[in-house]
Order: structure tokens, then C-alpha cells, then sequence
């Protein structure tokens, strides 16, 4: 056995110190589509489908509380110090946010209040819903961290949740009216889950998820993607992958020194072939690459260079 020091057996890892410099929480009915994703192949946030909503900027002071926990049970054995099995017979997760702004879909959750409309001269006025059974909602909460371009979201998606507790509620000349609620995962048998965690976006980059020990982080692509600078007389160009962009291409450089510029970026097995007046082929990177041309010259240069995805 090979021997070693503590420092090593510690392998301190200061790049895997994530922060939630910010963050949304976003809600739907229950039973609305749930996204499989919230990024595109470059990290690029998407869309939800509609019937998603935001509760908007929540409380800095009360920021979000998480709460994972389990209980568990198991048989003694006469004689033995401890539990000879151990068995989970309760499984929670708890979320305690509170929003600042008012928004209706916020007013209904938080009072339980039934559908009304604004009307001139009165304005809104709804009632409490006499309710038989509560709400359900599905809930996706995101953290922010990194610089922008390079940011890393940590997510959870909440199949099924319903609003456990709500906080008391303050007026104060020198505060906002604030909607303090704690929400509940709940089984859910089609998402197969209670709950999903997940870290995406363009500053999360192979590179870091193989630090974090996630196996197939440095899984390729098998597509690959043309592009062409045909035409340019002069000037530079750079490329974008995965949010790291390099640095400034002549517009003559052939495929090797491209190439070298990509792995520069730590995309260690990307190959570039092909020339300036057949075009370039990017293969082996770890997203969709994208190019920037506006210092190109010549040949109706400055315009935009199209990306082409191609079969393997």
C-alpha cells in the first residue's frame, strides 16, 4: 500500500463551495407538466410551460430554510448495544420561504381565497374558499451562484407540495406585509419520487462535476458542428462552449491552431478538422459550440457565423 500524507487523504476541494447568492422558487397546480430539464445543452435557463408562476424576490433576512430528514425504527437484540436492523418509516422534507411581494397567485395560496377579478371603483375583493381539501402545488426551487456566463444552479424539483404552516404576519410602518409559508414535499407515484435534486448551468462544467466525484462527467458528445469563416480578409473570432469562451482566432488560423484554442478552455479531447474555404468541424466537446464574428472583416464580415450540428 502506497503511502501518502493528510493533506492529500483530505483532498480539500475549495472549488465545491457553492453559495445561493440568490434564488427563486416557482409553483404550478399540481398536476401541470414538470420539466425534465431548466437548462439548455450551454446552461441556458428555459422556459417553463405555461401555468408556472413565481412568488417573485423573497425575504433576505428569513432567506429559505431546507429541511431533508427521516425516522427510522428497527428491533434491539438482548445483550447487543444497538439496532440489529434499521428500518425508515417516515421520510419529510420541509421548504420555509417568505415572499415580500403581493401577487395574486401568492394572496390565494397563503389566505386560501377563492377566484376574483379586479372591478374599477371597488377593486379586488375575494373570499376564503371553504375547503374540503388543501391545495396542491409541484415546485422547483433554484439557487444562483458565479459570475455572470458562468453560473452554477443548484435546483430541487418538488413533484407534489402542499403549504403546511403559514408564519404571522406583521403590520409595520417600517416594514412591507410579508407572506411567510412553510411548504411540504408529498409522495408523488408518477414522478416516482418525493423529491429531485440537480446542478446545472454554464459555469457547471465537466471539469467541476468530475471534481465533485459524478461519474460520466467527461461523456462527450458524438455530434459534431460546422461552421465556416469563409470570406474574411482580416480581423478575429472566438468560440463559446459551455459558457468559457476563447481566446481571439485570426481569421486565417487553420484547424490545429482551433483547435488548440478549445482545448485551451479545458476541452481536452476536442478535434477540429477541415480548412478556412471548406469550413471547420468541432468534434469531442462537451456542448453545442457557438461562434462570435463580429471582428471579422472582409466578405460581408462582421455577420453572424451559423453553427451546424451534424451526425456523428
Amino acid at each position: 500500500m502506497t503511502t501518502t500524507d493528510f493533506y492529500k487523504l483530505k483532498d480539500k476541494q475549495s472549488d465545491l463551495l457553492f453559495a445561493p447568492l440568490d434564488y427563486l422558487l416557482l409553483m404550478c397546480p399540481y398536476g401541470i407538466e414538470i420539466p425534465d430539464r431548466i437548462t439548455d445543452s450551454n446552461g441556458n435557463l428555459l422556459e417553463l410551460p405555461e401555468g408556472w408562476f413565481s412568488i417573485g424576490e423573497g425575504e433576505k433576512k428569513a432567506g429559505v430554510d431546507l429541511a431533508p430528514d427521516s425516522k427510522v425504527e428497527g428491533p434491539e437484540g438482548y445483550g447487543s448495544p444497538g439496532r440489529r436492523r434499521t428500518f425508515v418509516t417516515e421520510e419529510t422534507f420541509t421548504v420555509d420561504v417568505t415572499a415580500q411581494e403581493s401577487r395574486l397567485r401568492t394572496l390565494e395560496a397563503f389566505y386560501d381565497l377563492m377566484e376574483a377579478q379586479y372591478d374599477e371603483g371597488t377593486g379586488y375583493f375575494a373570499k376564503k374558499r371553504r375547503a374540503a381539501r388543501v391545495r396542491e402545488y409541484s415546485s422547483i426551487l433554484v439557487a444562483k451562484d458565479g459570475d455572470p456566463g458562468h453560473e452554477i444552479y443548484p435546483y430541487f424539483v418538488f413533484p407534489k407540495m402542499t403549504i403546511e404552516k403559514k408564519g404571522k404576519q406583521s403590520f409595520s410602518e417600517t416594514d412591507v406585509i410579508k407572506y411567510p409559508i412553510t411548504l411540504g414535499a408529498q409522495d408523488d407515484e408518477k414522478y416516482g419520487a418525493l423529491y429531485g435534486f440537480g446542478l446545472c448551468g454554464p459555469g457547471f462544467t465537466p471539469e467541476l462535476a468530475k471534481l465533485m466525484g459524478i461519474t460520466g462527467a467527461h461523456k462527450l458528445s458524438d455530434a459534431k458542428y460546422k461552421f465556416s469563416v469563409k470570406g474574411a480578409t482580416g480581423g478575429t473570432y472566438t468560440i463559446t462552449i459551455g459558457g468559457k469562451t476563447t481566446a481571439t482566432i485570426t481569421y486565417n488560423a487553420d484547424a490545429a491552431a482551433v483547435q488548440a484554442s478549445i482545448r485551451a478552455l479545458g476541452e481536452n479531447e476536442a478535434e477540429v478538422t477541415g480548412t478556412v474555404d471548406a469550413g471547420f468541424v468541432i468534434a469531442k466537446v462537451s456542448a453545442a459550440p457557438t461562434v462570435a464574428a463580429t471582428g471579422l472583416a472582409g466578405g460581408g464580415f462582421p455577420k453572424s457565423v451559423e453553427v451546424t450540428q451534424g451526425p456523428s
